[in-house]
């Protein structure tokens, strides 16, 4: 009986065991069935993303409505590329099945759409054998009947370049072309006489003659004929059977003549505050134009040029928005009907220089005048944020000298020496020091400019008179390495990395010998600064330790190497001195301009043909405001004086 009871519940257990089989396999994926529809998925996916609209439409249920809206989206989506991904797939019946896929549309000048859609396939029975029953929401979801999609970009607004003030250093302006119309003078020459004058003001190189030559090659440039053209003439010339045909080939024809009328000469463009200045004289002056446009310019026309190029290509990045796009779906007459997705525009960033247009301004003014390579440089002590970086025309054409040229830095190194001299104890203000005319240091003989001597005085004067033999023979005495460490307490030698601009800081090595420890003691040896190192030796003086350079607010320099504080009583010897020099010593043209700390310096050096000059320093600050002025090749400090005189006259005292 047992054994009876046994096989009476075995068919049972069976039976349900394959109904509960084939209940699971209708519910549940078949990607391994080989009677499925995987196959058909994969070739009409497969299709699609390969952008080939009419072989995929071929494997759905109404070829010709797939084919006519699958052309007409993937046409009107331009995309770069499209990813379809489905998922498991769902037997729903015998011959039915869903999957969800994944669209994933990569849009030139727009981003990534993606979103899920759920397809049917049917199995025909026939020799087609599953197909997918077409309907727009094959597509999309959200597509109708006798619909399609579209896309809109919207424009980012740009970002924009402000200073510390929140004045846009780059703005809108009416810009005037005054242009010759030579074609239309009886006489160039007298015309160009007459205009000359008026424009020389704006740009000294416009003279009568240069105008006449101008206007006489824009004639002959428009004249002479497309590049190419006297090649091809000359070819069917060489060709007798080939000229019949040449001459009625419209390959081979002449470009329509130039009217001479026509032809202008734009002499120079001015900004419009320029223009209405001289605009009565222009309109006097027959045979003139003056076409306008708008365009963004800077403040002046040489406003911080060369820095503003240099960070311009820094931030272009940040200042440049990204363009908002939406996908819409639209009827057969184009009207808009439903979004699907939309990605709004991001503005480009604001970047806040920490530069202030009034300081940079003035910098750039005290340089006018001046033709050797110049630069005036500003800071403000307390936060290291760079205010101005003035440079002229000359030194423009060189690069960005203010914040990169390397040169040796004469007498304002006493800087550094008397830091160093007043650390060890072997100067204070009110101690007295040697200061003769000459001193001999190893067989190498230092001497004082013009061979001054004072004779045995209190540092702070010969630190004011700027006597080499004393800083000399201060330096012999010390280390070989104790200049290059106070140096770098300064900035000099320093590696910054600073956002928007390169910069570098010159380099004091360890001295090898007592000779060069001298020389390196007043600023002609082996010593090199920068008007940037410069700058900042000043902001320390003033700051008491030295700051992290700063040009964009909101960024963060790196330095190789902190800088500690000066001792109290250092800082207040060092900024006595550099008092001394605008009341007793060699910055005394700067009195009157207010509480004025500073140090002046000639460099000697060697030029190209073997003679020597001298570079131009001086650095210093008043206030918050720390300054350091370069003219290469300048010769005498008298000149950097007064540049640094012109610059404090026009900056308010802070």
């Amino acid at each position: 009986m047992p054994g009876h009871r046994v096989r009476s519940r075995r068919p049972g257990w069976t039976l349900l065991t394959v109904l509960g089989l084939l209940l699971v396999a209708g519910c549940t994926s078949s990607s391994d069935d080989a009677n499925g529809p995987d196959q058909q998925i994969a070739a009409f996916t497969s299709a699609w993303e390969r952008l080939q609209t009419d072989q995929a439409a071929k494997l759905t249920s109404d070829e010709a409505a797939a084919s006519l809206v699958l052309d007409d989206v993937t046409r009107n989506l331009r995309p770069d590329s499209l990813t379809i991904t489905p998922g498991p797939i769902d037997r729903t019946g015998a011959n039915t099945a869903t999957t969800t896929v994944t669209f994933s549309w990569v849009l030139p000048d727009a981003g990534t759409w993606t979103y899920p859609a759920t397809w049917t396939w049917r199995d025909t029975g026939g020799s087609e054998g599953w197909l997918l029953d077409w309907s727009p929401s094959v597509v999309n979801p959200k597509l109708g009947e006798r619909q399609t999609v579209a896309t809109k970009t919207s424009t980012a607004p740009q970002g924009a370049m402000v200073d510390r003030n929140n004045q846009q250093l780059v703005t809108p302006v009416r810009v005037y072309s005054v242009g010759l119309l030579p074609g239309q003078l009886p006489d160039v020459g007298a015309t160009a006489t007459a205009l000359a004058p008026v424009l020389a003001p704006f740009d000294a190189t416009i003279t009568a003659d240069s105008i006449v030559a101008g206007a006489a090659k824009a004639v002959a440039d428009a004249a002479a004929p497309p590049s190419g053209s006297s090649s091809s003439a000359a070819a069917a010339a060489s060709s007798p059977a080939s000229s019949a045909a040449a001459s009625s080939s419209p390959a081979a024809s002449s470009s329509p003549a130039v009217d001479p009328k026509s032809v202008q000469y734009t002499v120079i463009n001015l900004r419009e505050d320029d223009y209405q200045k001289v605009k009565a004289q222009l309109d006097a002056i027959p045979g003139l134009s003056f076409p306008s446009q708008e365009r963004s310019l800077a403040p002046t026309k040489d406003f911080a040029k060369a820095l503003l190029g240099e960070v311009n290509q820094a931030t272009s990045d940040r200042m440049t928005g990204t363009d908002g796009w939406k996908v819409i779906t639209v009827d057969s007459t184009g009207g808009a009907l439903e979004t699907l997705i939309d990605v709004p525009a991001v503005p480009g960033e604001r970047v806040t220089l920490t530069l202030d247009s009034g300081i940079q301004q003035a910098a750039e003014a005290s340089l006018a005048g001046i033709t050797q390579p110049a630069v005036l440089l500003a800071m403000q002590p307390s936060t290291g944020e760079i205010l101005a970086v003035g440079q002229n025309s000359a030194a423009n054409a060189q690069g960005m000298p203010a914040l990169t040229g390397q040169y040796p830095p004469g007498s304002t190194f006493k800087v550094v020496t008397a830091t160093a001299a007043l650390e060890r104890d072997l100067i204070a203000p009110g101690r007295v020091v040697g200061c003769p005319g000459s001193t001999a240091i190893d067989s190498r003989l230092i001497r004082n400019a013009h061979d001054f001597e004072l004779g045995t005085v209190d540092s702070t004067l010969a630190f004011a008179r700027s006597c080499n033999t004393t800083f000399a023979n201060l330096a012999s005495q010390m280390p070989a390495d104790a200049l290059t460490i106070a140096a770098k307490d300064y900035g000099i030698g320093l590696d910054f990395v600073v956002d928007g601009i390169t910069t570098l800081t010159g380099k004091v090595p360890i001295a090898a010998t007592t000779v060069q420890r001298a020389e390196n003691g007043f600023g002609q040896g082996t010593t090199l600064i920068t008007p940037f190192s410069a700058l900042l030796m000043a902001a320390t003086a003033a700051n008491g330790k030295m700051p992290t350079p700063i040009l964009i607010r909101g960024t963060t320099t790196t330095a190789d190497a902190s800088a500690p504080a000066r001792s109290a009583q250092v800082q207040q010897d060092i900024q006595q001195y550099m008092a001394a020099v605008v009341d007793e010593g060699t910055g005394t043209g700067l009195q009157g301009f207010g509480d004025v700390h500073a140090k002046t310096g000639t460099a000697e050096f060697t030029a190209a043909d073997g003679t020597i000059h001298a570079h131009a320093w001086t650095v210093g600050y008043r206030g918050d405001l720390a300054f350091a002025a370069l003219i290469v090749g300048g010769e005498d400090s008298l000149l950097t004086n007064n540049l640094v005189e012109a610059f404090l006259g026009a900056v308010p005292a802070n």
